[in-house]
């Protein structure tokens, strides 16, 4: 609009302009021409100086605080969205641990370390703490013993931890406090105390 003004306004300026060179060389007066071309070149310089480019500085200022802003407010959604990210991980490792406590209460307690990522099964199962006494005391029963099918079953329960959780979870096997009889990670057995009587 203001633009449209400021052309406008230049163009009334180069009318006015010519008709005051016309009146001079043919000797009229040339109050008219120059009242019209002063008032002209008034309202020319007066829409182009309003021309936001000119007019308000402040306007980019305006727009950079807003770009600041709207940065801001894109990395607090970032840290927001992380947490958001985190605390559903978080969530979910505990219903991954409540969903082995139900399923594995016949055989013992499961509990789970944050920070090493650790799902523990320690074995309360009066049978199987006995195969894994025996074997402790005989590991090349393992076979007789369906310790491998054993073994299997728990990978393909590791497997799910990662499906479910991703990767770098550990499930551990233990007898009390006793090292580990079976460690897993990511689906694959990583420790295997009767490794020696498996085919």
């Amino acid at each position: 609009m203001i633009l449209g003004f400021a052309i406008f306004g230049a163009l009334i300026s180069l009318i006015a302009l010519l008709s005051l060179l016309t009146a001079a060389q043919r000797g009229d007066s040339k109050i008219g021409s120059s009242l019209i071309l002063l008032l002209a070149l008034c309202g020319t310089v007066l829409a182009i100086w309003n021309l936001p480019y000119w007019s308000h500085p402040s306007h980019q200022t305006t727009e950079a605080a807003k770009k600041v802003s709207l940065t801001s407010s894109s990395q607090t959604f970032s840290t927001s969205s992380s947490t958001t990210k985190a605390t559903t991980q978080k969530t979910n490792e505990q219903n991954v641990k409540q969903q082995l406590i139900k399923s594995l209460t016949k055989l013992g307690s499961v509990s789970f370390d944050t920070q090493s990522k650790t799902y523990t099964l320690t074995v309360t199962n009066q049978s199987l703490k006995k195969t894994i006494a025996a074997l402790n005391q005989d590991p090349s029963q393992a076979k007789a013993a369906k310790w491998p099918k054993f073994t299997n079953n728990f990978a393909k329960t590791s497997q799910s931890l990662k499906q479910a959780l991703g990767r770098g979870y550990t499930f551990v096997i233990r007898v009390g406090h006793q090292s580990p009889v079976l460690v897993y990670k990511d689906g694959f057995v990583t420790k295997n105390k009767f490794e020696s009587g498996r085919l």
